[in-house]
């Protein structure tokens, strides 16, 4: 009877023309399916595995800007040890030493579990002090920085308006009218500037114009250009600029400096700093008149910026981090730490 069954089945099959599909078609939509799964399971592996590459890159670029953090104190560590040793222990140098040592040229290097940083060194007493200086040497520092007008207009009178008590606004300047209508909005100090950051919330100063910036010269070629905040303190109690320390602005800005005189020093402090303003004119052969002169110092006040930058081992991610020490003692510490910033921005490789 199964027999019977099959054979009316199969002649019912023929005589409506229906038939049974070929194995081979069954085979090769099976094989098309596969092919579309395997595809879609090779998209989630490679993406799988792009996400896990960022991953580890991100974990080991953490770790490296974290070791980079610990290196770069280890360096301002250091370089405040040097200092204190040569304060406290001037025996160490011999007297008449002629050759200039890292701390001289204010420029400190060293190397930790296989990582290196660089610590620069910057005397407070060869910047300006933001809260003391003139309207003219202001304007002078501005155009020397390399800030054009009329932003430098803009700077040079709000830092005036920002630190004087009375309400009047200069020309270019700014009052609490000007800040009360930004977002969040505050009202102008009038008075002493207690930080250099401060600088920050005056009209003009942008962090680009504050903290550095790089430039491109006439050859394309990419430098980098230090901000106000390498050039003004509020820690130097001197009308007097450090020549050892001075950035060329800072030389360029003071009153009766010629600009051949102002580059001459600053080359040779580079690389000999001078013992006394009197080598100035004897040894460069610069004549500088009683406009200057009283604006010039080469003996160090204790008071140092130190501006210290780490890579770790076998990476290029840097940590920057900014301090100013006072070697003055205070009860049973040998320094005091008058400023902290670990958040400065690494502008070193940038573009314009």
């Amino acid at each position: 009877m199964k027999y019977l069954s099959a054979v009316r089945i199969t002649e019912q099959s023929l005589a409506t023309g229906h038939r049974r599909p070929a194995t081979g078609d069954c085979n090769g939509v099976i094989m098309i399916a596969l092919l579309w799964i395997l595809t879609a399971l090779s998209i989630i592996a490679l993406s799988f595995s792009r996400e896990s590459f960022v991953e580890v890159a991100a974990a080991r670029n953490s770790q490296s800007l974290e070791d980079s953090y610990f290196l770069a104190r280890g360096g301002i560590a250091s370089t405040i040890y040097q200092l204190l040793e040569r304060r406290y222990v001037p025996a160490l140098r011999q007297a008449g030493e002629e050759e200039p040592t890292p701390l001289d040229l204010g420029v400190v290097t060293g190397s930790l579990g296989g990582g290196v940083y660089q610590v620069n060194i910057q005397d407070e007493s060869g910047k300006i002090n933001v809260n003391t200086v003139s309207e003219q040497q202001l304007s002078a520092l501005m155009e020397a920085a390399g800030i054009g007008k009329p932003d430098s207009d803009i700077i040079t009178d709000s830092i005036l308006d920002w630190r004087d008590a009375d309400p009047a606004h200069r020309i270019n300047g700014a009052e609490d009218d000007y800040y009360e209508a930004l977002n969040p909005p505050y009202e102008a100090r009038d008075g002493r500037i207690d930080t250099v950051e401060e600088l920050l919330l005056i009209r003009g100063i942008t962090p680009e114009y504050f903290y550095g910036r790089p430039e491109r010269s006439e050859d394309g070629s990419v430098y980098y250009r230090y901000g106000l905040s390498r050039y003004l303190t509020v820690y130097s109690l001197r009308n007097q600029v450090n020549v050892n320390f001075a950035p060329l602005p800072v030389l360029l800005s003071i009153p009766g400096m010629p600009p051949e005189a102002a580059r001459a020093i600053y080359e040779r402090r580079r690389v000999k700093p001078f013992r006394a303003t009197a080598e100035i004119s004897r040894d460069l052969g610069v004549s500088l008149g009683a406009t200057t002169m009283p604006y010039l110092a080469a003996d160090q006040t204790g008071i140092y910026t130190l501006t210290a930058s780490a890579r770790a081992a076998n990476s290029k991610a840097r940590r920057v981090i900014r301090t100013v020490i006072s070697l003055d003692a205070v009860g049973n510490k040998p320094y005091r730490t008058l400023y902290w910033n670990e958040n400065v921005p690494d502008y070193e490789g940038m573009t314009p």
